[in-house]
């Protein structure tokens, strides 16, 4: 009994309106310590992605041009607040035409004046340092040639799948800039190696170039790659097998004459392929050899085809006089 009349006790009291006071004031200076948190200034570094436009001629880069840069903010806690909530901050675009520069030390300063930030957060903040603030230049002339790119790219497609068109790269050239000796090493430039894994659908998506020396420097940071992918129907097809550099002056049966060839197409290729897509042949200067057997050979393919058997793979012949 005394024990019911306790717990009756506690409830009353919750339930008082001093205890019902004292939670709504606990809760105004609550929202007030956080009103007044979030109107205060704080500093706060964000990396910002970047690209640069109109690099000096015929001069080469001390080191990498950065890709991010690291930018120490002030701002109210509520802005700092939605930049961190910000999944990605959009690149910001700096324009060398446009940067102070010191003509004996070649050295471009990227202040605060050429630095447009708030278009990539969206806030209107004090800028208080930018790492790295200063980009060196070597004064020795280099060169520059245009060199296509190639992806070095491994594929690999879920069963009854395939690639079913050219890997395009986009743009297919870039603008190389450096060291006359570096540049002379080089033909090509080729993507970051990229593998993939049960791909079952078409592909696009940048990928960055490999800069194969430092003091190389590109127009661009990178590229387009994309490719078609399509789900592949098996078929056959029989063609005639001709003979070749043959001379006319024997009369020759060839046993079989014709050959059957499966193949793997895509779906949507499948209506396309035809008896002149293959071409079928068998050499005259082996018969000129009197081999007892012929080799076919299949001396064109339609692109969109994968041929998995030829049958037969050699043939017999007979020469009437």
């Amino acid at each position: 009994m005394k024990s019911s009349n306790a717990i009756t006790r506690i409830r009353r009291l919750l339930l008082s309106k001093k205890v019902g006071t004292f939670l709504i004031c606990l809760s105004i200076a609550s929202l007030l310590w956080v009103v007044h948190a979030l109107n205060r200034n704080y500093k706060y570094t964000i990396h910002v992605p970047v690209t640069f436009l109109n690099l000096p001629a015929n001069k080469v880069i001390v080191g990498e041009l950065p890709e991010v840069l690291d930018v120490e903010i002030k701002a109210s806690g509520l802005k700092l607040l939605f930049i961190s909530l910000k999944n990605k901050i959009d690149e910001v675009v700096i324009d060398f035409n446009l940067l102070k520069n010191n003509a004996k030390s070649q050295a471009y300063s990227i202040s605060n004046g050429n630095f447009s930030l708030q278009t990539a957060i969206n806030f209107d903040v004090e800028v208080v340092k930018i790492r790295p603030d200063t980009l060196f230049f070597s004064g020795n002339k280099g060169k520059t040639k245009l060199l296509p790119i190639k992806a070095n790219l491994n594929v690999n497609c879920l069963p009854g799948y395939s690639i079913t068109s050219k890997i395009i790269i986009n743009p297919a050239y870039v603008s190389v800039a450096g060291n006359s000796l570096d540049l002379a090493k080089m033909d090509t430039v080729y993507t970051y190696f990229l593998n993939l894994k049960d791909v079952n659908e078409n592909f696009t998506s940048s990928v960055q170039l490999k800069k194969p020396y430092s003091s190389i420097i590109y127009n661009l940071k990178d590229v387009q790659l994309s490719f078609t992918v399509d789900k592949l129907t098996e078929a056959t097809i029989k063609i005639p097998i001709q003979i070749m550099n043959n001379d006319g002056q024997e009369n020759i049966k060839l046993l079989p004459n014709y050959v059957t060839i499966k193949y793997l197409v895509a779906m949507k290729e499948y209506e396309s392929i035809n008896t002149n897509s293959f071409k079928a042949i068998v050499d005259y200067q082996y018969i000129k050899e009197k081999r007892s057997t012929l080799s076919v050979e299949i001396i064109r393919t339609p692109s969109e085809a994968k041929i998995i058997k030829t049958e037969p793979s050699s043939i017999s012949y007979l020469i009437y006089k």
